[in-house]
């Protein structure tokens, strides 16, 4: 075993695998480019759980609403901080307030599942705390956006270069 490790198979390894993962990531990616790609749900406010977890192994955010008539909460993607407008909606929005929230088509049948919904936009009251157009405009760039085969590329030819450079050295030696 050792032997393999030492020519190489282990680099060719970790980047054919990389490549895999983010060919799969790249061809599997949600597609959310119009208005027609998401549908609205609308419910009362319950309730709603916002942490932001910074330390120095855990840097994640958790924004979750929850609705009445839905047993998982909908969330807030981490991706859409930036965007929305957290303390207008802590300061507006009380229990029993209606909420229109939209969403991908595709996770219509996740809503009373196990898994989390994440929103595509939040408005109530004639107020817009997470904007449709804006979330929109990132996905149309994440949509476009041809990095996840740029990455796996970039890990398989690390792989093949670390692979072939193992080789001629065992070659020459």
């Amino acid at each position: 075993m050792k032997k393999y490790l030492n020519e190489g198979h282990l680099g060719l390894f970790f980047g054919l695998t990389a490549f895999v993962y983010f060919l799969f990531t790249g061809l599997t990616r949600e597609k959310i480019t119009s208005d027609n790609d998401l549908v609205e749900i609308r419910g009362k406010y319950l309730r709603h759980s916002f942490k932001d977890n910074t330390g120095f192994k855990n840097f994640t955010h958790q924004y979750y609403i929850w609705i009445e008539n839905y047993s998982k909460a909908f969330q807030v993607k981490a991706g859409y901080l930036g965007i929305f407008n957290t303390q207008e909606f802590l300061r507006n929005v009380s229990q029993g307030d209606d909420l229109t929230f939209s969403i991908p088509k595709r996770l219509i049948e996740k809503l009373n599942s196990a898994d989390n919904v994440f929103l595509t936009s939040i408005e109530g009251g004639g107020r817009t705390y997470l904007d449709k157009n804006k979330v929109l405009e990132i996905e149309k760039d994440l949509a476009t956006s041809n990095s996840d085969y740029f990455f796996g590329m970039g890990f398989l030819i690390a792989g093949l270069i670390v692979y072939l450079r193992l080789r001629l050295a065992k070659t020459k030696s």
